[in-house]
């Protein structure tokens, strides 16, 4: 294996540990128990074995359509994920409704996104190795276990130390990935076409942009200060008590 195909098989497996955070991030903040998210890593485990061995059987022309509808696919699942995410967040603050059982799978149960992404990494492994497709397929499938298994207790673990462990937290975590589903299709290939363009050189003031972060600083600290007064305040008040969830 040369050095440059090296990089490309560390770059698609990074790519799947990203995947698999996704997921534990979805697991690790909504109300399930450790053997459900066990079973959720195993059915990443299933589809890359299952992935891995069509790579050989499916023909390139249908791979090439599958991957024409990558577009239409990210912006359901953008969709579903932000508003999915808003119902979740705004069920559990004024209802006390917990949806995380069920809206997580937004997040975590694989998306055709996921699946696509999955199904390259193992075109691409297939390629760039003498590795035999079962063999890819086991590797990719444990990478996705060992990662969603270990995302989904740590981001539970540290949610619950923090006490932050609840559907809102969930409602927003999916409500920024569906915001990033949405713009990237807008960002990426803006980004791509900016890089080909020659820019113009400028000179910058260092001085002035400190200045403006430290006066954004300044303004969001005193933001976080007035708004955790007024929450003081409503507490003394007798406000709504709010229940952390069971891991």
């Amino acid at each position: 294996m040369t050095e440059t195909s090296s990089i490309i098989t560390l770059g698609v497996l990074i790519g799947v540990v990203i995947l698999a955070l996704k997921t534990g991030l979805g697991c690790g903040f909504a109300n399930l128990r450790r053997r459900e998210i066990v079973y959720v890593a195993f059915i990443y485990f299933s589809a890359s074995v299952v992935l891995s061995y069509l790579v050989g059987v499916i023909a390139l022309d249908i791979t090439q359509n599958i991957l024409a509808t990558g577009v239409t696919m990210h912006l359901i699942i953008a969709i579903g994920l932000v508003f999915f995410g808003i119902k979740t967040k705004k069920e559990w603050l004024s209802r006390g409704n917990d949806l995380s059982r069920k809206t997580f799978l937004w997040l975590s149960i694989p998306c055709p996104v996921c699946l696509t992404a999955t199904f390259l990494a193992c075109l691409i492994l297939s390629q760039l190795t003498d590795i035999s497709n079962l063999w890819i397929g086991t590797i990719v499938g444990m990478i996705f276990f060992i990662g969603v298994c270990f995302f989904s207790f740590a981001v539970s673990s540290i949610a619950s130390v923090f006490k932050i462990k609840n559907p809102a937290t969930l409602g927003t975590v999916m409500l920024l990935f569906g915001l990033f589903y949405l713009l990237s299709p807008l960002i990426i290939p803006a980004y791509i076409q900016a890089k080909s363009i020659s820019v113009p050189e400028f000179s910058v003031d260092y001085r002035k942009i400190l200045l403006s972060f430290s006066i954004m600083t300044l303004l969001i600290g005193l933001g976080f200060l007035m708004d955790k007064h007024r929450g003081a305040k409503a507490k003394k008040k007798g406000g709504k008590k709010w229940t952390h969830l069971r891991e």
